[in-house]
């Protein structure tokens, strides 16, 4: 299996991770919030975004560079901790005072590596800008109360607009193939 496979593979995982965040939009609004099919639809997506978000650095590695590597790797963890804490939401689980700073180091994980990542993105032009800018400012239109029910459909849409260049090229933004050798 070739490089240039396994970062297209993964482009799909950030698709496929994109479709099952959006739908906890409609799950949430059928069956309310943090009803058992928003929460599994969520959990699937943590798990998928934080494998998926590794492919999107992947494909524009050359460009983005360690600030890219460090986006993308904060984007990972932080929804890799994002899936414990909606699995801990499923099992109705009463967090330990000891581990009450989780949740807020996780959103500071989160916001920095959606910053970062969403940035670097921009600046290396391979990945649709627009998808770039959307993954930035979902969490600002979270303070827009009547937004808020539809801001898991958005940060999916992100991701599938990011993902879908990845799965469907495998190529860069200069019609090279991905680069599988490393030159020394």
């Amino acid at each position: 299996m070739t490089m240039e496979k396994i970062v297209s593979g993964l482009g799909l995982i950030a698709v496929v991770s994109g479709a099952a965040r959006m739908l906890m939009t409609p799950c949430a609004l059928i069956w309310g919030s943090d009803s058992m099919p928003e929460l599994w639809a969520g959990l699937v997506a943590c798990y998928l975004m934080a494998i998926g978000s590794l492919g999107l650095y992947m494909y524009q590695a050359a460009r983005t560079g360690v600030l890219g590597l460090i986006g993308g790797l904060l984007l990972s963890l932080g929804n890799m901790i994002t899936g414990c804490l909606v699995w801990s939401t499923m099992l109705k689980a009463e967090p330990s005072p000891d581990v009450m700073f989780v949740p807020m180091a996780n959103n500071a994980i989160m916001l920095g590596g959606l910053v970062l990542f969403a940035i670097v993105t921009f600046r290396a032009g391979q990945l649709p800008r627009w998808a770039a800018v959307l993954l930035l400012i979902w969490p600002i239109l979270g303070f827009v109360p009547v937004l808020s029910p539809w801001l898991t459909a958005l940060w999916g849409l992100a991701y599938i607009g990011l993902g879908y260049p990845v799965w469907r090229n495998g190529k860069t933004d200069s019609g090279g193939k991905y680069k599988t050798e490393l030159s020394v």
